[in-house]
């Protein structure tokens, strides 16, 4: 058996434990009833790996005798073991002349490659101390060398195996070093040399190109390991931040403590590395320098050369210069006790009441000229005897004046039990993101890296310093963390310790709620761990769906009742838990009346890394059947499920139960990909859609969806293959049917073109029900009659466009045709007071939660503020805009928000700052290769340059326009006119031909702001011919076009161009003009 406090291991008839003094379970002892344990399974955890081997052992058997060859060995083996075992280490096998060791099996500890490399040094010192005896009697000395390397492991989890059977890479390298390493040399591994900490001297070899390794591996030759230190161990070199409140408490404590005249007890409890022995120090440090009191220091360990009571025999030695007085007969007896065991080597060598009262001489003693304050480091490993001492030292009849400060983790259970009621206890959490930055900042600075620490590190270390420390170490920046980078050897070890050191009735339920998340419910981890103990059954065969477990024997049981005592063993499990602070209660608003979490998601990784891949993959899967997990969604679902179907195919199980979980995987992250395209979480989207495709290739509807979002996302080709690929499929019409349209979209100049192509496939959408292909569809009808200015026979396509788009709950397609209803507004015939009336009820009413909707509704309201001349309006809707397609992600947005805003800046008059924007819009449009796009922001482009006097710059515009009869009504309404403005020079004739084109064109379109452009390019084309009456008439018949759609600007070009070209007489026509309008 094994003692309960240390366990370390016992003889069966042990009543109390010989290395600690724990009370053991006697013989006679009843066995508590419990229940059945599941049976233990195979674990992955951290552990280092020890390999040994004789040198030159086939030389000794020609030499000596087989039988004294034989004694000789196993006086070698003896040797070897006693250092492997006394420091914690499991000898798993014996091969031949070599020792192999592990540490960390059958118990993470989170200092094992320290204690590997002890033991490795210690082997090497026992051995010399064999060779000794060896060469007196038998003329011979034995050679070793060493290789030690540490990693992730395979492992039994039963404790009482004879042999752990790790497997893995970690013991082939291991190996390999020992064979590289020359006699009497150890090598060590480079996870070991990190895990071990700073305080290890190692010479490097050069990289070595071990068998069966493809990459050359780092070693190093160890040769020497210092102190253990925590000053030594941690980065105390880094400024110490925060914790102002936490040293108050120290403060307090002493004034409490001297001002009652009592003996004083303080717990400092933390999670490992959150900074207990750094803050007790710098209190220490900063008080006692100034002789406010005496105080003395010991640690407790776990293993080592020392006494039960070393930590405590530390401490009162530190204040052997205060506690001696001249005549002081009860000190002096009291020290002549003391002296003869506990001062010496830690170990008491009198009666435990004899040996306290003798202590409280002693301190009281010290106590009588200032306060002595007693600190015992990692109190969570203090042995039960000393705890005992404690207790008795800050009782009632202890020391007057004396503070003792017990810093350790919440694990420890055993101590001050009496005294927990009325002395304090102090808490510690992590830092405020702030003092973490500054921490991290400070880090950084002493490495010689001036830049700070990115918030996703910062989040991941979730401000306990010594992640914060090792998270920069292994990252090697301080600004590449990635929330996926695997953690480092000490915080697995760290961390795997606090986990592997736990009641197998607390492991289990730590290992089901690892499955489910860093958030779990109570009831959910019966729930879970009733389908996974159902499915272990003999005879039962999972089926993975509904829940339902199908045995042998044709029966079905639904997985729903939770026994009583299945419930009550999970919630002692999770109380426990939260004492030793692994997981704590879930922020209110979880959902879950019996909500909790990982207390970090470091300790969530570390529980989730170790367990088993055949163990994860049964768990994830039914770990999608839960209620948590169906609410959240279909992404959390297939989450699950591919989670298990990659696990089995990972271990080689491509069986029938596999393909049933891909399918289900793929189709859930197929829905739920659809369903955040829909809401325009674009990123999101692609990720689930990827995946999706990656489990069923075949799958049309994932491709399809896949392949518009790559589209959206400026991936325009790797889209569009994606989309021919649907385009060809014959077993899914529908989603033919969209990838089609989606083609016809992207090359728009490609014949049938999107309007006969939207036409050809609505009737597929309207068989099948597809209320988001018909949106799609009466989307693209109406754009191409407002492509050719005809705007308000467009109103009725965009209507049901709408229509489809709302009853499909689709985002992108109702923002699509409130979009293209915006720009109707601003360019059809609607006045531009109720044009923006329409708009901003528009918004009010779709644009709620929706930020597509707001996008795209905003962009063209600020056109319509602009028109009215409200800068300050229509600024903020193109900063809302741009605020929210920044989030998005939409590519195209890099090319309409530029035109958007060269748009309005245009219209109150900031033509230069127009010109740069349209500039970044068509560099963008160029590297997405939308030509339509460039289209639009040269004709801008041109007519801001020729209205500047910038001629050559205009027509280098134009010339970047391709075919003029694949261009929209408008836009060669734009072409002909500024082409009639810049031949009017030079061929009078051609201008006055492309001017009349451009106003008969105008008159086949509905839209007042075409007609005005189209008449005052004309007139400016009739001015450069000195024909100032047919110029005067068509910048009249411009004006009134403008104010009639309430256009200011326009009004004002218009009378800005009659007192340029006729006069006073002609301006104050105008003028009457627009006041009558």
């Amino acid at each position: 058996m094994t003692c309960p406090s240390c366990r370390q291991e016992l003889p069966s008839t042990a009543r109390f434990c010989s290395s600690c003094g724990t009370p053991c379970a006697g013989p006679a002892a009843a066995p508590a009833p419990a229940p059945v344990a599941p049976p233990a399974e195979d674990e992955r955890k951290p552990v280092t790996v020890l390999f040994c081997d004789l040198v030159g052992s086939t030389a000794l058997s020609g030499v000596l005798d087989p039988e004294t060859l034989r004694a000789v060995t196993l006086r070698y083996f003896e040797a070897m073991s006693a250092q492997i075992v006394a420091r914690g280490g499991t000898p798993e096998k014996f091969i031949g002349d070599a020792v192999m060791a592990v540490f960390g099996v059958p118990v993470v500890r989170e200092d094992d490659a320290r204690r590997a490399l002890a033991a490795a040094l210690g082997m090497r010192r026992a051995l010399h101390a064999l060779n000794e005896e060896l060469y007196a009697s038998l003329g011979i000395r034995l050679t070793t060398r060493v290789g030690v390397n540490t990693g992730q492991v395979v492992a039994g989890s039963d404790a009482t195996a004879r042999q752990a059977l790790v497997s893995g890479e970690v013991v082939n390298i291991a190996a390999r070093l020992e064979q590289n390493a020359g006699p009497g040399e150890i090598l060590i591994g480079p996870q070991t040399l990190l895990a071990a900490g700073p305080t290890v001297t190692a010479e490097p070899t050069g990289p070595l190109q071990l068998k069966g390794k493809r990459d050359s591996v780092e070693a190093y030759q160890l040769l020497a390991l210092g102190a253990d230190d925590p000053e030594l161990l941690r980065r105390f070199d880094a400024p110490f931040v925060g914790r102002t409140a936490e040293q108050d408490a120290l403060e307090r404590s002493l004034d409490e403590t001297v001002r009652e005249g009592r003996p004083g007890l303080l717990r400092v409890t933390g999670e490992a590395g959150i900074g207990k022995t750094r803050l007790v120090r710098e209190w220490l440090t900063r008080r006692s320098g100034a002789g406010a009191f005496a105080y003395g220091a010991g640690r407790c360990r776990t293993y080592g050369d020392h006494g039960t009571l070393a930590p405590l025999a530390d401490a009162v030695r530190a204040l052997l210069p205060h506690a001696q007085a001249p005549g002081d007969e009860a000190t002096d007896d009291a020290m002549a006790l003391l002296t003869g065991g506990l001062l010496r080597d830690g170990t008491p060598n009198a009666p435990f009441e004899d040996m306290c009262a003798a202590l409280t001489v002693v301190l009281k003693r010290t106590a009588r000229d200032r306060p002595v304050v007693l600190v015992f480091d990692d109190w969570h490993a203090a042995a039960p005897l000393l705890a005992r001492t404690v207790d008795r030292l800050t009782g009632d009849a202890g020391p007057a004046r004396v503070l003792v400060i017990c810093a350790g983790r919440p694990e420890e259970a055993q101590g001050t039990r009496a005294a927990d009621q009325r002395r304090g206890h102090l808490q510690l959490t992590g830092l405020p993101r702030e003092e973490a930055a500054r921490l991290a900042a400070g880090l950084a600075r002493l490495d010689g890296r001036p830049a700070p620490a990115d918030d996703r590190l910062l989040a991941r270390a979730e401000g306990n310093p010594l992640y914060l420390e090792q998270l920069l170490v292994d990252d090697g920046t301080a600004t590449a963390s990635t929330s996926e980078g695997e953690l480092p050897p000490t915080l697995q070890a760290l961390l795997g310790a606090r986990i592997g050191a736990l009641a197998r009735a607390e492991r289990g339920v730590v290992d089901l709620a690892a499955v489910i998340g860093r958030e779990f419910a109570a009831a959910e981890l019966v729930r879970l761990e009733l389908s996974v103990r159902t499915a272990e059954q003999p005879g039962a065969v999972t089926g993975y769906g509904n829940g339902t477990i199908a045995t042998g024997q044709g029966n079905e049981a639904v997985v729903t009742g939770q026994a009583p005592g299945d419930r009550r063993r999970v919630d002692e499990a999770l109380a426990a838990l939260t004492l030793r602070r692994l997981v704590e209660p879930a922020p209110s608003g979880a959902g879950e009346p019996s909500a909790y979490r990982f207390s970090s998601g470091l300790v969530h990784e570390v529980a989730y890394a170790s367990l088993s891949k055949r163990a994860k993959a049964e768990r994830h899967a039914w770990a999608a059947e839960l209620p948590s997990v169906l609410r959240t969604g279909d992404g959390a679902v297939g989450g699950h499920l591919e989670r298990a179907y990659r696990y089995r195919t990972e271990l080689g199980l491509l069986d029938d139960r596999a393909r049933l979980l891909r399918d289900r995987a793929a189709a859930a992250l197929g829905r739920a990909g659809a369903q955040a395209a829909a809401r325009s979480d674009l990123h999101w989207a692609h990720g689930l859609l990827e995946r999706a495709v990656e489990l069923r290739p075949e799958a049309a509807g994932a491709l399809l969806g896949l392949g518009e979002v790559r589209v959206a996302l400026g991936r325009v080709e790797q889209g569009a293959e994606l989309l021919r690929h649907v385009r060809d499929l014959d077993h899914a019409p529908v989603e033919a049917a969209h990838a089609r349209l989606a083609l016809a979209v992207l090359d728009p100049a490609a014949r049938p073109g999107p309007a006969a192509t939207a036409r050809a496939v609505l009737p597929v959408f309207e068989a099948a029900g597809d209320a988001v292909g018909r949106a799609r569809a009466h989307l693209r009808l109406a754009q191409q009659l407002q492509q050719s200015g005809r705007h308000e026979e467009a109103e009725r396509d965009h209507a049901r466009a709408l229509e489809h788009a709302v009853a499909a709950g689709a985002e992108p397609e109702r923002a699509g045709a409130l979009g293209a209803i915006g720009i109707s507004l601003w360019r059809g015939p609607v006045p531009v007071p109720d044009a923006v009336e329409r708009c901003r009820a528009l918004l009010a009413a779709h644009g709620s939660g929706r930020p597509t909707v707001r996008v795209t509704l905003n962009c063209p309201l600020a056109v319509l503020y602009g028109l009215q001349d409200r800068a300050g309006d229509a600024y903020a809707c193109l900063a809302e805009a741009e605020r929210l397609a920044g989030k998005l992600g939409f590519a195209e947005a890099k090319v309409f928000l530029p035109v958007f805003r060269a748009t309005v800046e245009a219209l109150l008059g900031r033509g230069a700052e127009a010109l740069a924007l349209l500039g970044r819009a068509d560099a963008a449009a160029r590297r997405m290769g939308a030509a339509g796009m460039r289209t639009a922001v040269a004709l801008d482009a041109a007519r801001l340059e020729l209205d500047a006097g910038h001629r050559n710059r205009a027509a280098g515009w134009l010339a970047s326009i391709g075919d003029a009869s694949e261009l929209s009504r408008a836009d060669a309404v734009d072409l002909e006119g500024l082409r009639a403005r810049l031949a009017a020079r030079t061929r009078p004739d051609e201008a006055l031909h492309h001017a009349d084109r451009a106003v008969r064109a105008s008159l086949l379109t509905d839209s007042p702001l075409v007609q005005a452009a189209a008449e005052l390019d004309r007139a400016h084309t009739l001015a450069a011919l000195d024909r100032t009456s047919a110029a005067e008439a068509a910048a009249r018949s411009a004006g009134a076009h403008f104010a009639g759609k309430g256009h200011l600007p326009g009004t004002r070009r218009v009378a800005a161009f009659l007192a340029a070209h006729t006069g006073p007489a002609a301006m104050a026509t105008t003028s009457t003009t627009r006041e009558g309008s």
